[in-house]
């Protein structure tokens, strides 16, 4: 798909150009609207009403950062001051799952805290299963959020998939099931290639990535389709099936307000 690549998504980007020319008529606030970043790099905003906001009179854009709010203004970074008396912040999202995930003591093998295991890198298999963690499975984990498509699908698609790795686990008369360190890797690896020459690695810093910039953690770099295929079945090599030690489970923790 031309969204994906950076270079194919160039035909695309001069659509969006046409487009904001037609429905803009200040070349100033048009100028002040252009991306200075590849169409895709960030989620892409689909309305046919957003645009002729700005034509309105009593409509401004102002593009300067903020310095400081004040009782009844806001004061730019220029020093100018704006009259407000509401304010609504829209910061955009918060997907890494070490900030989301920090109320809650999840505990893997020998203790090992979920946020530990991802203190350099949250990684997933599929987004779904971590090594370490047995029975645990998450839904729209690291690297299976989309930019282009419906989560509701993927969403689907994860629970097909931990429903086929509880068959599995019961099929072989096991009480756990996790999957292995070497197939995280290879997972995590692959998704690491296939982001390369993408619109996702173009340049722009967004809410794909960890904060500052760095790897994407949230998008799945190829399609919905695709997705599907890779979860319809499990491949039993890459886990592990273990039986209980220990009958007795383990107290749930609380969650921390």
């Amino acid at each position: 798909l031309p969204i994906f690549n950076a270079r194919l998504a160039e035909g695309l980007q001069q659509l969006a150009k046409l487009f904001l020319f037609v429905q803009v008529r200040d070349p100033e606030t048009r100028r002040k609207l252009t991306p200075d970043y590849t169409i895709g790099c960030k989620r892409v905003l689909i309305s046919n009403e957003y645009y002729p906001t700005f034509n309105r009179e009593n409509v401004d854009l102002v593009t300067d950062k903020i310095r400081e709010f004040r009782e009844n203004s806001i004061v730019m970074e220029s020093g100018k001051e704006i009259p407000a008396d509401c304010v609504i912040l829209g910061t955009g999202f918060l997907t890494d799952p070490r900030s989301y995930l920090g109320n809650f003591e999840i505990r893997g093998r020998d203790g090992l805290l979920l946020l530990d295991a991802w203190r350099d890198l949250p990684e997933a298999y599929l987004g779904i299963t971590v090594p370490r963690f047995p029975n645990m499975f998450q839904l729209i984990g690291p690297n299976s959020g989309l930019g282009h498509n419906s989560m509701i699908f993927m969403i689907e698609a994860q629970v097909h998939y931990i429903l086929r790795a509880i068959e599995a686990m019961r099929a072989r008369g096991a009480d756990s099931v996790e999957i292995s360190e070497a197939a995280t890797k290879r997972f995590g690896e692959e998704v690491e290639e296939a982001l390369k020459g993408t619109v996702w690695a173009s340049g722009c810093v967004s809410w794909y990535q960890e904060a500052g910039g760095g790897r994407n953690i949230a998008i799945w770099p190829y399609s919905t389709i695709r997705y599907w295929w890779r979860t319809r079945r499990i491949n039993p090599a890459d886990h592990i099936f273990s039986k209980a030690s220990v009958r007795t489970p383990v107290e749930a923790a609380a969650a921390v307000s």
